[in-house]
């Protein structure tokens, strides 16, 4: 593990010294634009690159890809955010409702999968070695999804505002959720319903964590909201002076309903 843990803060290093040398140098908008795409285009490549040079070299790539059904559909919910990322790199209005929804989801959201993939990569705790290039590449494409998502309040997508911020990360959890049922219901339908079992998209089958049968995706869902909650309150306290703060607005909001 120390191995893990100093690789990812040498990832962490770069990944502050690149966000250092964008906020210094990059300051038009269409700029900001294609780094945030070409970010989200990278991390995709090193999540397929695996696949692409069983492809071209004629290695098994089709038995590659069935033992590795993240690469078939977003089953994981860093996957989700891999393909999310994408979606808003490419998104013309980004400050649009739609754009704050996919700049919340992904900034709250992906931070701490993409520092879960980092820190308690399956891949590498199941083999411990950084010689082997599967754990490498995801490793690295949880960092390089990790400096997307880290884009995103140095261009000024991020606001702190209690009501928006957790109703995005409602409607996230119920997306995330019906994203997890579709992959389940496909890999089911597919190929069979242990199949569909052992990828639980999403652990909406079963919790992934041993002894913890319990913690499946519901539940986790419902753990998560009130800690969402306090984490944008606490948020909110620190970015708005008093007066400015939440609640004040809520009761603002309250007092004119009244008049």
């Amino acid at each position: 593990m120390e191995k893990l843990i100093l690789f990812n803060f040498i990832l962490i290093a770069f990944i502050a010294l690149g966000l250092w040398l964008i906020k210094k140098f990059v300051k038009k908008e269409r700029t900001q634009n294609i780094i945030l795409a070409a970010a989200a285009i990278f991390t995709i490549l090193l999540h397929y690159s695996t696949f692409a040079f069983r492809l071209l070299t004629g290695n098994g790539a089709m038995e590659y890809l069935r033992v590795t059904p993240n690469l078939i559909l977003p089953i994981y919910p860093c996957n989700v955010v891999m393909w999310s990322a994408l979606i808003f790199g490419f998104l013309k209005n980004k400050r649009s409702r739609l754009g704050s929804f996919f700049a919340d989801y992904l900034f709250w959201f992906g931070i701490i999968s993409t520092l879960v993939g980092m820190f308690a990569n399956m891949d590498f705790i199941n083999n411990p070695t950084l010689a082997d290039y599967e754990n490498f590449k995801s490793i690295a494409a949880h960092a390089t999804l990790l400096f997307n998502v880290l884009l995103l309040p140095f261009f000024g997508y991020i606001k702190i505002d209690v009501k928006r911020n957790i109703t995005n990360i409602v409607i996230s959890i119920f997306v995330m959720a019906a994203i997890g049922g579709y992959c389940n219901l496909v890999f089911h339908a597919l190929a069979s319903e242990a199949v569909a079992y052992d990828v639980n998209s999403m652990f909406l089958i079963h919790s992934p964590f041993e002894g913890l049968a319990f913690l499946t995706y519901p539940v986790i869902a419902l753990i998560a909201v009130p800690v969402y909650f306090a984490v944008f309150v606490i948020c909110d306290l620190c970015a708005h002076i008093k007066g400015e703060r939440f609640y004040n607005r809520v009761k603002k909001q309250e007092d004119e309903a009244l008049l």
